[in-house]
């Protein structure tokens, strides 16, 4: 259909705007602040000399403790899975605006989402947000299922919820506020 076309065209658009050139421009501070605050000999170390001595919560400091050992420092490698969140974050928006709503308002939020500046800018950064924002939408996926279709009430669909809340809350501390009113 037309409107699937679209969604394709968005989140294609969306993967290009975000990949497009992204590991040209320097790492910044609060990048190299969270590679060296990743850059242990340990886990623990990492916690008590990094994670401890930081205001943000543990979960993407430890994630780029092992996404680092695995694939190095390298600007590319260091902001590609933060990418990645922004794309899907694009898909998940489209899918609550959806359910909520309708397929317009999901289009137009994934489109606003997808090719706005500054969430393409946030999304290209290691930094906490991108990673947030996708947690916290797939929280309210999650629950939107749970809530709103009877056959989604099964032990996949709170298991995800879990999840997602549990990783909103490591990640962000205004991901963890999203939830608390």
């Amino acid at each position: 259909t037309i409107n699937r076309s679209l969604l394709i065209i968005i989140i294609v658009a969306s993967a290009v705007l975000r990949l497009y050139n992204y590991s040209s421009f320097s790492i910044t501070a609060d990048e190299v602040s969270a590679i060296n605050r990743a850059q242990f000999s340990s886990f623990g170390d990492m916690i008590e000399l990094g994670v401890c001595k930081d205001t943000h919560p543990a979960g993407v400091q430890a994630f780029l403790y092992y996404w680092i050992k695995v694939f190095g420092i390298s600007e590319a490698s260091v902001r590609l899975p933060f990418i990645l969140a922004g794309i899907l974050s694009v898909l998940l928006i489209y899918l609550i605006g959806k359910k909520w709503f309708n397929e317009t308002v999901g289009l137009l939020a994934s489109a606003a989402l997808g090719l706005l500046i500054f969430p393409i800018a946030y999304n290209q950064l290691a930094r906490p947000y991108s990673p947030g924002l996708l947690f916290s939408l797939s929280t309210v996926f999650f629950w939107t299922k749970f809530f709103f279709e009877e056959q989604s009430k099964n032990k996949w669909v709170i298991l995800g919820f879990v999840f997602s809340l549990v990783c909103a809350l490591y990640t962000h501390y205004f991901s963890c506020l999203l939830y608390t009113s």
